[in-house]
């Protein structure tokens, strides 16, 4: 009793220590959840957005379709893992892929992608950029606090 006491009782400099199966515990545990919640909302959303796109007519543009196939698969696939796992190798490869995702649609603007030219304005293109760069951010931020999650009290 007194073991699992001292693992769920805040430290001296005010953090939360971990539970007897690694876990956060308290405010700064939830908190954390919280945040995985959200990056990996965000990074559905910038899969959820490229299967719809693929649905609405890119699913004829050569390669650019079966790669936004594959966004939608990836972000399904990264956001519950994020979600399920909280290790910070997952919200770090969210944060990558929405950075990718983001780098691919600004290349296709200003260069072209596999043959194709997309405009930087519209209502579609506006909305996907603004979820990649929440999501970029927000997996971001929980990475940092999964690695510093990680490091030992210093006493």
């Amino acid at each position: 009793m007194e073991q699992l006491q001292r693992h769920t009782t805040r430290t001296a400099t005010g953090r939360y220590r971990r539970d007897a199966a690694g876990r956060d515990t308290g405010r700064s545990g939830g908190l954390l959840l919280a945040g995985r919640a959200v990056a990996s909302v965000l990074i559905v959303a910038t899969g959820a957005i490229h299967l719809y796109l693929y649905q609405d007519g890119f699913s004829s543009i050569p390669t650019i379709g079966r790669l936004f196939l594959v966004n939608g698969v990836v972000a399904v696939v990264l956001g519950a893992a994020l979600l399920a796992r909280g290790r910070p190798i997952w919200s770090l490869l969210g944060a990558g892929f929405c950075l990718t995702t983001l780098a691919a649609f600004l290349i296709s603007v200003h260069w072209g992608l596999f043959g194709h030219r997309e405009t930087l304005h519209g209502a579609w293109q506006e909305r996907a950029a603004a979820v990649e760069i929440a999501g970029a951010a927000a997996a971001g931020l929980v990475t940092v606090a999964l690695l510093r999650g990680r490091r030992p009290d210093r006493r």
